[in-house]
Parts: C-alpha cells; sequence; structure tokens
C-alpha cells in the first residue's frame, strides 16, 4: 500500500493513510497494538474526501519532556487532547546536540550517520539524508526549514526551497514559520527553537528554575500561534496535517537520588519529549516501561485442542530421539509454561508419542489433571511426577524440563521446575524409546482433554547443563549467546514470532514447529519476581524517540521506505474512534 507517486492527493481519506501505516509496519517491530483505531470503511462520507497529508514539524532544543509536563502550557495541553506522546524518551546517550539533531533528522543512529562531533565531521548524509530529499524525491512537495541554530540549518538541512537561519532569534522563526503557512503550497515545515536550551544552559534546565520554566511558556506561546495559523488556512479542510513537536534532549539537572533507577531514564540530559498530533488522533500516553521490574513481553499462541498446536515433523524431531545406554549423548530440555485453562483430565503439554498412555513408545510432558502437578513418562520405566514442586497455577508462567546425563556407567534423568531440582535421579540406561513420531506442544490426537496454554522458550541442548546453570538461566526469557553451553544449544524456538503459522527455530533456521487451526498472536506483557530478565537497551524503544520521527513522517506521506535502511521504529497512531 506504499506509494511513490508525485501526486500526494489522497483520494480516500485518512482511512488510505491508517491502511498505508498497518501495511508498512511488520508486526514484530511495531508498538504494542492499540483499541481505539478509527474504522473510517464505516464512515461514508470520508471515503470521498479528497485530502492532501502535510507534515509541521517543531523542535525544541533543550526541553526536558518530565518539565513539558508539570509546566501546564496551555497550548501544548490543548494540542494533547488530540494527540499521542511521550514525557520521559530518551534520546541518544552522548548528549550531544549534533546527533541528537541528525537522528531526528535522518530516521538513523550514529553508528549509520555518523555524527558524533559538535562539528558534524565524519557525518555520512549521501546515504543517509535529511528527510526532505527523500520526500524531494518521490512528492513535488515545498519543503521549508527555519532554524534559531545555525549549526543545524548549515549542516543537517538539504533539499529545501527555503532554508534560513536566524542567530538564536526565536521570536524571527516563529513569524517565518506562520509567513510560510500562510502560502498556499506549504507543505513541509521544519521549525527550531533554541531558547529554552538556552535558558537551560544558564539557569538550569528544571521547571523549579522559573527562567527555564518561563522559556518554555514563551514557546508554548508561539507554538499557539503557529497552531492558530495552520488552522486558518482555507485549505484547511481539504488537508491532513501531522504536526510533531519533539525536543532534541533535555539538559543535565540533579534528581533526588530516589528517583534514579540506574537507567538512562534518569539522566535529564537525554529525557526529550515527543507528540504527534492531529484531529482525529486520541489523547494517548506513551509510559516509560517498569525498569525495578522488566516484564516478560512479546506475543504467543494459546494452545488448545488437536487442531491449535505445534507440530515438529517426524523428520526434524528425530533431534529429540535420545538413543540409549551409559554412553550415549546427554541431553537439556526446558520450556516456559503458562497454563490459561486446565482441562479435567491429563492434558498433554510436550510430547514425542503417538500416545501418552503409558504403554507407547516415545516420552510425554503431561498434566496431571487440573491439580496442578504435572508428570513425565515413556523415557524412564516409571512415572516422574513434579509433587514435591510448587504447583502450577493459571496465569503464572513456570519453566519446567529435564535434563539426560551418564554418571558411574549408568544413564539417568532428572526433572526440574523454575531451575530447581524436583525430583529423584532416574535410571533409564536400558531405554529406548526412540520412534518416528512428531514432536508435539499441546494436545495429541485421540488422548485425554485438552488444557488451553502457551508454551514458549524452548530449548534443546545436546549436553548436561549443570544444575547451576540451569538454575541461573531459567529466570531468563531467551538464551543469550553468552550462556556457556550456547554452543550445545541444538534447538531454540522462542515461540513468540508474532507472525505467521510457526514457531521458528533459531539455531538451524528451517526445524519449525508449524501450527495447526487458525492461530491467533495475542500480545502479553508479565511481570513476575521469578524473572530476571537483564535490562537490554531495546527498553528505550519501548516510547517513541527523535530517531522515529522520519520514518513517522514517510508513512504519513505513503513514502516507501524498504531500502532507506533506517532505524526508527514503526508507530501506529491511536484515533479518536467518536469522531
Amino acid at each position: 500500500m506504499e506509494r511513490t507517486q508525485k501526486n500526494n492527493t489522497n483520494k480516500c481519506g485518512i482511512w488510505y493513510g491508517i491502511l498505508f501505516i498497518l501495511a508498512g509496519c511488520g508486526l514484530s517491530a511495531c508498538n504494542k497494538d492499540f483499541e481505539g483505531k478509527r474504522d473510517f470503511a464505516k464512515t461514508k462520507d470520508t471515503v470521498l474526501e479528497v485530502r492532501t497529508s502535510k507534515i509541521l514539524y517543531i523542535i525544541i532544543d533543550g526541553a526536558r519532556g518530565k518539565s513539558i509536563e508539570t509546566s501546564l502550557a496551555p497550548n501544548l495541553t490543548k494540542i494533547k487532547a488530540n494527540a499521542n506522546y511521550a514525557y520521559e524518551s530518551v534520546s541518544d546517550d552522548s548528549g550531544l546536540d549534533a546527533t541528537t539533531w541528525t537522528d531526528m533528522l535522518t530516521g538513523v543512529n550514529k553508528a549509520k550517520h555518523g555524527v558524533t562531533t559538535a562539528d558534524f565531521a565524519g557525518k555520512q548524509l549521501t546515504n543517509y539524508p535529511m528527510f526532505f530529499k527523500r520526500i524531494k524525491d518521490n512528492l513535488t512537495f515545498r519543503t521549508a526549514a527555519f532554524c534559531a541554530s545555525a549549526r543545524l540549518s548549515q549542516n543537517l538541512v538539504s533539499n529545501a526551497d527555503v532554508n534560513q537561519s536566524f542567530n538564536d532569534d526565536d521570536l524571527a522563526v516563529k513569524a517565518a514559520t506562520v509567513d510560510e503557512l500562510k502560502r498556499d503550497d506549504a507543505a513541509v515545515v521544519l521549525t527550531e527553537f533554541n531558547s529554552v536550551d538556552k535558558a537551560g544552559a544558564q539557569y538550569g534546565y528544571d521547571n523549579s528554575v522559573a527562567q527555564y520554566q518561563s522559556a518554555i511558556l514563551k514557546i508554548d506561546g508561539y507554538i499557539g500561534e503557529i497552531m492558530a495559523q495552520l488552522k486558518s488556512r482555507k485549505n484547511y479542510a481539504n488537508e491532513n496535517w501531522l504536526v510533531i513537536i519533539a525536543s532534541n534532549q533535555g539538559g543535565a539537572y540533579p534528581i533526588n537520588p530516589a528517583d534514579n533507577d540506574g537507567t538512562l531514564f534518569s539522566r535529564p540530559l537525554l529525557n526529550s519529549y515527543v507528540m504527534f498530533y492531529n484531529p482525529a488522533f486520541n489523547t494517548s500516553v506513551y509510559e516509560k516501561p517498569n525498569t525495578s521490574a522488566i516484564p516478560y513481553n512479546g506475543n504467543y499462541i494459546k494452545l488448545n485442542g488437536t487442531a491449535l498446536r505445534g507440530t515438529l515433523s517426524a523428520a526434524d524431531a528425530s533431534i529429540f530421539n535420545f538413543g540409549t545406554g551409559a554412553t550415549a549423548p546427554e541431553y537439556t530440555v526446558e520450556l516456559k509454561l503458562k497454563v490459561h485453562a486446565f482441562g479435567t483430565l491429563n492434558a498433554p503439554i510436550f510430547s514425542k508419542s503417538s500416545s501418552p498412555a503409558n504403554s507407547s513408545t516415545g516420552w510425554w510432558i503431561i498434566h496431571n489433571g487440573s491439580n496442578g502437578t504435572w508428570r513425565f513418562a515413556g523415557l524412564s520405566a516409571t512415572t516422574i511426577t513434579s509433587a514435591s514442586a510448587p504447583l502450577l497455577t493459571v496465569g503464572k508462567w513456570y519453566t519446567i524440563g529435564f535434563k539426560i546425563y551418564n554418571e558411574s556407567a549408568k544413564r539417568w534423568v532428572v526433572l526440574y521446575q523454575d531451575g530447581e531440582k524436583i525430583s529423584n535421579p532416574v535410571d533409564i540406561t536400558t531405554r529406548n524409546v526412540d520412534n518416528a513420531v512428531p514432536l508435539i506442544a499441546g494436545q495429541i490426537d485421540g488422548y485425554g482433554n485438552t488444557a488451553t496454554q502457551s508454551i514458549t522458550d524452548i530449548r534443546l541442548f545436546k549436553a548436561a547443563v549443570p544444575d547451576n546453570i540451569i538454575k541461573e538461566y531459567a529466570c531468563q526469557v531467551n538464551v543469550p549467546t553468552t550462556h556457556p553451553y550456547y554452543s550445545s544449544l541444538i534447538g531454540y524456538w522462542p515461540a513468540t514470532d508474532g507472525v505467521g503459522v510457526s514457531f521458528k527455530d533459531k539455531i538451524s533456521g528451517t526445524r519449525n514447529f508449524a501450527i495447526g487451526g487458525s492461530p491467533v498472536w495475542e500480545s502479553f506483557e508479565d511481570a513476575d519476581a521469578k524473572f530476571c530478565i537483564p535490562f537490554s537497551p531495546e527498553i528505550y524503544g519501548r516510547l517513541p524517540r527523535g530517531v522515529d520521527i522520519p520514518r513517522y513522517i514517510y508513512s504519513w506521506l505513503r513514502i516507501k521506505t524498504d531500502n532507506y535502511g533506517l532505524d526508527g521504529k514503526v508507530w501506529l497512531p491511536v484515533y479518536n474512534i467518536t469522531q
């Protein structure tokens, strides 16, 4: 649905734009989906609208997001009623304005654009140009930039029909922007103010500092005038303006030690602000993630019945044939399990058997009715239960599994739950239950009742992972390459793919579980004290950032971005469905 034609008139109105953004956003690459998306397909008159998508992009240097939030600036507060916004975004960790500006105008990080010094030396803007260039390549739009900072204007702005800088005079920047918006052909307007940053540098970057707050309120007044002019355009009703208001970064300022969580969220210098406004948007704030208890999040499938289950073909499942004898290879199998509803009988969880009825070859992990215990059988002559482990409860995650190891000229199997050994070793030296049947995640044909459950983070090591390592990594939700036994990992299925009809194997790339039926991927975000998820810089991307803005602009203008190498993330607008 992306297009690159020189004519940007949208004969299907905003509805076509929404479809474009959805089409341009891979499900696993987008932020979590929101309720409240507007369905223009049900609105007859919008289908006949002729509206031209346009851009107004305002940068406020040095405006701390938290200070914007507490300033109660009247115009920004009014705009917020139809905006998707974040007060706790994080800019580049260098805290360098040249870098953050370049992020905001190119849509790529410094590793690509090369701007890491104040003089812009090393900039790589040929391959990663300022966003005006991409617009000019695709559309016959007028582009205009009005900057308080000559450094930004001279080093970053390109392909502009108008490019003016005003020697740190924000009043002149505002006047030039207002004049530009009086033009019928105004289409893409970039405005940069820097007086807030200068006030912060001189007096302090916090709303408790009168001069800093005054500077924010003055710019808020300028924004009010700009928005008034925008809405007074004679063709405004036939235009579809996306207004972006964002700061490049905040400014250094002491914070209460109790508010310091040890992450970049606690650095006022990096605390930026991002707002996307359109009259059709619903107010929606992007909240800072909880950094003290990082949740397990992603997408899973609720397995249920023989149709909705994961199947690893018999040929691919041969790696789960464990052989026999005291010199056979050692193995460790682990998976995460979340039960949504127990069945009334013994619902299978994970098995390689034609029927887990204690008489078939193979092995199986199965629920003991609905009492919260589980058992393992087949590989051992007798059933091993989890009776000594905490009971499984609905809605909670557990890591369960088993280890096969050789010791004292014998072969043994032992069970684990949440990293703890929960059974005595059982001798399986003479047992051979290898077979040529598939491996099933979920229900097996013709046996027992079905539970509704999600299975993720499936790990198969061709090694007897030591108990201390099992315990250390059971609380993690993936297998990092730093895992001491990573080289022994012969199968790994996170099962949080989010798209498609399979659980993909990250090791072979081909041994994938096929999901039957009509699988629906559901997003989840579960915090639990048992998780020890390492902090990852990915968490900063859970809020919109400056580097995301060019991609948002291209999506709004329906410009194809496949070959741009962008680092920015696509964010789905949250629409007001009542309009």
